[in-house]
Formats: structure tokens, sequence, C-alpha cells
């Protein structure tokens, strides 16, 4: 009986052991340092936005402001009515031109933000791919530690079975020696 509770508490001692092994493979960091990455990539993407945002409400702002001068211009009062003609003409083509330097400008800062974007991301998925490799790798070294001292400890518990047989034996034998020799 007291050899079984001996056995039972050195199992149980082993499983827990064993269980915090297993808890120590999934690094809290790791996660972390995840989260960092996922926080960096969106704080310089809403940079990138709101960068991309600022300069384009700014071409737009100067081009409305434009577009009302042009049209001002337009529609001042001339002397001659053939005056007219030549006024309305000018007017459309700043304003093509106008269009055609706006749309321009926008699809600059497009163009910009795009490109920005396209780092970052190749960037993070470069700097995520790093974190897991690494993560898997502590992963995989930790669950070879643990099958190693598994192994360990069943072969020590072998020997200490096979010993304790051997033991068992041999007084079995000098018992029945003992009793046959009366």
């Amino acid at each position: 009986m007291t050899t079984q509770t001996t056995e039972s508490a050195a199992t149980q001692k082993t499983t827990e052991s064993m269980a915090n092994q297993f808890q120590t493979m999934f690094n809290g960091q790791g996660n972390q340092d995840v989260f960092k990455a996922l926080g960096r990539m969106s704080e310089r993407m809403t940079a990138i936005v709101v960068e991309a945002g600022t300069r384009s409400t700014d071409i737009m702002s100067n081009a409305t402001k434009e577009a009302f001068s042009n049209l001002s211009e337009a529609t001042q009062v001339r002397d001659e009515l053939g005056d007219y003609s030549k006024a309305y003409s000018d007017f459309a083509q700043k304003q093509m031109d106008l269009l055609t330097r706006t749309a321009r400008e926008v699809g600059e800062v497009t163009q910009q933000a795009g490109t920005e974007t396209k780092e970052l991301a190749s960037e993070t998925s470069e700097e995520m791919s790093e974190k897991v490799a690494e993560s898997t790798k502590r992963f995989a070294d930790k669950s070879a530690e643990m099958t190693k001292d598994a192994v360990n400890k069943g072969a020590d518990t072998a020997k200490d079975a096979a010993n304790k047989g051997a033991e068992s034996a041999k007084d079995a034998s000098d018992k029945a020696s003992s009793t046959a020799r009366k």
C-alpha cells in the first residue's frame, strides 16, 4: 500500500511537472510581440492615410478656390459682346487645365500612399514571419526537451521496477531456499 501511494505521488508530481513545462511552451511575450507589431503597423497605416487625406484635401481646396476665381473672372461684365465668347472659352480652357492638374496631383498622392502601404505590408509580413518562426522554434525545442525528459523518466521508472522485481524475486528465492533447507 505504501509503495502504491509513493508511486501515485511520484506520478502526480511528474504529471504536474509536465503540465507546467507544457504551459511554458506557449510564450506570452511572443503574443505581446505580435500585438505590438500589429499596433506599429496600424499606427503607420493611419499616418499614411492621414497624410494622403490631408494632401488630397489641400489639393481639392486649392482647386475649388481656383475654380471660383475662374468663374468670377468669366462672369465679369464686358464692354463688347464678342468679349463674352472669349471669356467663356478661356474659362472652359482654364477649367479643363485645372481638372487635369488636379486629377494628376490626386493620382500622385494616391500612388504614393499605395506604395507606402505596400512597403508597410511587406515589412509587417516579414516581421510576423520572423516572430512565428521564433515561436515555432521555441515550441519545437521545448517539445523535444519535454519528450526527452519523459523518455528518461520512463526509463528510470522501468529500471526501478526491474530492480524491485529482481529484489522481490531474490527475496522469494532466498525464502524458498531457506524453507527448503529446513
